[in-house]
């Protein structure tokens, strides 16, 4: 009959299957697996720069011992009004530093050659300063080091080697003069090791002297009565110890400086 040939209500007008566009949930099953394995991934990686990112190197304390002792101010401010011993401390790190190119040869011929740098200083580390700027004067330009080595720079004109002619001599034939010789620089705690040799030394003094107990007390007795010898520094008009004269002036307890030596004269002992 009619009803078995009819049109199938199932289908749009027309009899055709029309395509429908595929609903949320029937995504096609393939790449679900990797897309799922990817995104794993892309998180265990975000999560591995997270840590990564967060992690800081730890900076010990010997680290910041050895950045400070390698740092060098070149700022006036910082070395003129450094004490003349630290100042010759400085220049030995700086021209250090300048080898190593840490550090310009422009702006550190401008603080030696200025007279404030060289303002105060005397004796051995007047001395010592001249010895480490010829030593190192090949870091400084010609032009630079000509100043360095003429009479027009102060340092040079007092503390300089002094070349002795004949009067029929001219100074132009003058021989030049000999290389400086090293200079060292003590380590910092100097003033403590000295103080420590002293007490050394008179500790050995006391064995030598005998190991009874009245011996033994007679030397404590004459040790403290007779005091820390103390001597005035021109410089100031103050007393200080040997320790005080080897840290401003340079020199070891067997081998004081000149100053200590010269100021003999002035010595007295200070009972504590």
């Amino acid at each position: 009959g009619q009803g078995g040939n009819g049109p199938d209500p199932s289908l749009p007008p027309g009899g055709q299957v029309m395509a429908q566009p595929p609903k949320k949930d029937d995504t096609p099953d393939w790449g679900k697996d990797e897309e799922k394995n990817n995104k794993g991934k892309a998180d265990e990686w975000a999560i591995a720069g997270e840590v990564t990112s967060r992690r800081q190197h730890k900076v010990s304390k010997a680290d910041i011992a050895q950045a400070k002792e390698e740092y060098i101010s070149l700022d006036w401010d910082d070395v003129f009004p450094k004490k003349p011993k630290e100042r010759l401390r400085w220049l030995y790190k700086a021209f250090q530093a300048a080898k190593e190119g840490r550090v310009k040869a422009r702006p550190l011929f401008d603080i030696v050659a200025h007279r404030k740098f060289i303002e105060g200083l005397k004796g051995s580390v007047a001395t010592d300063t001249l010895n480490l700027i010829r030593g190192n004067l090949t870091i400084f330009s010609a032009k630079q080091q000509k100043q360095l080595t003429s009479d027009n720079f102060e340092l040079f004109r007092k503390y300089a080697p002094i070349n002795v002619l004949d009067s029929d001599d001219d100074e132009a034939d003058a021989p030049p003069l000999p290389p400086p010789p090293p200079v060292v620089i003590e380590p910092k705690d100097k003033k403590r090791k000295a103080a420590e040799y002293e007490k050394e030394k008179a500790a050995r003094e006391e064995e030598d002297e005998g190991h009874s107990d009245e011996d033994m007390e007679t030397k404590r007795q004459r040790i403290l009565a007779k005091g820390v010898e103390r001597r005035v520094d021109p410089a100031d008009g103050q007393a200080y110890t040997i320790t005080d004269f080897i840290s401003e002036y340079g020199g070891t307890v067997d081998r004081p400086p000149l100053e200590w030596t010269n100021a003999r004269h002035t010595s007295f002992f200070f009972k504590s």
